[in-house]
């Protein structure tokens, strides 16, 4: 079996526990995900320098800040994003409960850029922490060797 393909394999095995379906798990992995960019920030920062020259300022205002306030957002709004939301009912349906009831349907593989190495990868982490799904975070490391030491933190 190839490395991607255990890599995958892993990630259903995971997805099939259930344990990343509860909305309490996945606001956890949320604020996790938030206390670790807010105190890994200078380390972020400085990898970034490293591997594209940008500033402090530049990395907060281009890469971070936009993750944070994504996080708080999904955090404020899971509940209401994961509720049953009630549908138009039909003759077939008349004397039935109709609702579309949002589930978690599987493993969401991210391939991030190098240009933008956070706001890029990250932003759909956040989306698919918040629909419940497993992630399988693949960084460009030729390119960005200093962010992915740091974003293997995550992990």
């Amino acid at each position: 079996m190839s490395r991607e393909q255990l890599v995958v394999e892993r990630a259903r095995r995971a997805f099939q526990t259930g344990m990343s379906k509860p909305l309490k798990f996945r606001v956890h992995q949320l604020k996790n995900l938030h206390r670790f960019i807010t105190e890994r920030r200078k380390d972020i920062a400085d990898a970034v320098n490293k591997d594209l020259n940008k500033t402090e300022h530049s990395t907060e205002l281009f890469e971070t800040l936009g993750l944070e306030g994504e996080i708080d957002v999904a955090v404020e709004r899971l509940a209401e994003w994961a509720a049953p939301r009630p549908v138009e009912k039909s003759l077939l349906t008349i004397l039935d409960e109709v609702y579309i009831q949002p589930e978690p349907l599987g493993v969401v593989l991210i391939i991030g850029a190098w240009n933008y190495p956070w706001a890029v990868t990250l932003q759909p982490l956040v989306a698919a922490i918040a629909a419940g799904t497993v992630v399988e975070n693949v960084m460009e490391v030729v390119l960005c060797v200093n962010n992915a030491r740091v974003m293997n933190n995550l992990a």
